[in-house]
């Protein structure tokens, strides 16, 4: 088992990413999340508090083109939000793309 302090690991709150065995814990237990779910959350713990635009988290989790028009992304935060308790944590920027707020700002479902 990964320790708190390793730097592999990447913690929001309770949230632990341990991509060493591709395991995500909520406050200590397995959460289980598809590929695509367990990738952007990888990628929205490396940029707390950025607003992401749409396009970049297509591109950067899927490979997906700048043009390509899906739901995809929507189905997988509401995913996240779900299984994650992330409620609030994790916003929707209207027009632009969605934003997981750094902890220091302390916001809550």
């Amino acid at each position: 088992m990964q320790e708190r302090g390793d730097p592999s690991v990447l913690t929001y709150g309770a949230i632990q990413l341990i991509p060493a065995t591709h395991t995500v814990l909520l406050n200590g237990k397995p959460v289980h999340l598809a590929k695509m779910e367990y990738r952007l959350l990888g990628y929205l713990l490396q940029h707390p508090g950025e607003t992401l635009p749409r396009q970049d988290l297509l591109s950067a989790v899927w490979g997906a083109p700048p043009s390509l028009k899906t739901r995809t992304l929507d189905i997988h935060i509401c995913a996240l939000r779900r299984k994650l308790s992330l409620g609030k944590n994790l916003e929707t920027v209207m027009k632009v793309g969605y934003k997981l707020h750094s902890q220091e700002k302390g916001r809550s479902e």
